[in-house]
């Protein structure tokens, strides 16, 4: 009877790098949810149809709070959201735990803020102070504050929709698109703050305190963000100069 044996395969010395198994499929990116579905787009919809319709058709005492308040309330917000989305990206900060906290007070910041830029776009339509195709348009008010707080607007939507969107965003390929039009939030977010400081009446002086403090807070972390990204940066090139000079291959 033949004798058979078996090989095996030869095991890596210890203290060595894994080896990638290259039967394995590639993983596109970091898992994400998935993208809204026809029933969350069709919600959405109505919420915004619904937000649009409580501001346009207000009167009296409700209408003239919302006229004072709402833009107040959306900016003040969606500066929480700038502030709470670059704290995700403080590993060296937080813990996994806040950061994932504070990724979730980013989002429901957001919404929370576009809900209150729709309720205060349908103020000033309904108060005839833009019309609708002004608002959507971004121009044709005849002044440039007024047209700053629209493209205000269009950019933290289209900041939402692609938040909202990550998951498709989410594989290698298309990350740095998702980086540079959820990015523009930040662009919206600085013409916001002067439509809001200089478009219609003079705000009050708490708003104005309020306005700075979120523009500080925010400038803050962009400085910390933009520091820590160059430090690891110059740390990254240094590894991989000292590897270069010893022969040796990098980990």
């Amino acid at each position: 009877m033949a004798r058979t044996t078996t090989r095996t395969a030869p095991q890596p010395p210890a203290g060595a790098p894994a080896q990638p198994d290259p039967t394995a499929a590639a993983r596109p990116g970091p898992p994400h949810t998935p993208a809204p579905g026809a029933r969350a787009v069709s919600a959405g919809l109505a919420c915004v149809g619904v937000l649009l319709a409580v501001g346009a058709l207000a009167g009296g005492a409700l209408q003239e709070f919302l006229d004072r308040m709402a833009g107040v309330f959306a900016l003040v917000a969606l500066s929480c959201s700038v502030m709470l989305g670059l704290a995700t990206v403080f590993r060296d900060v937080l813990a996994p735990a806040r950061r994932q906290l504070a990724q979730q007070l980013h989002r429901a910041a957001a919404v929370a803020g576009v809900g209150f830029l729709l309720v205060h776009i349908g103020v000033k339509v309904g108060a005839d102070r833009v019309t609708a195709v002004q608002a959507a348009l971004g121009f044709g008010s005849g002044s440039l504050l007024v047209d700053l707080g629209t493209l205000a607007a269009q950019l933290f939507v289209l900041a939402l929709i692609t938040g909202l969107w990550r998951g498709v965003f989410a594989t290698r390929r298309w990350i740095r698109p998702f980086r540079v039009l959820h990015g523009l939030a930040y662009a919206g977010w600085l013409a916001g703050l002067v439509h809001g400081l200089g478009a219609g009446r003079a705000p009050a002086l708490w708003v104005v305190i309020v306005y700075g403090l979120c523009a500080a807070a925010t400038a803050a972390a962009l400085v910390h963000r933009w520091t820590r990204t160059r430090t690891r940066t110059r740390t990254r090139t240094r590894t991989g100069n000292r590897t270069r000079r010893s022969g040796r291959q990098p980990d």
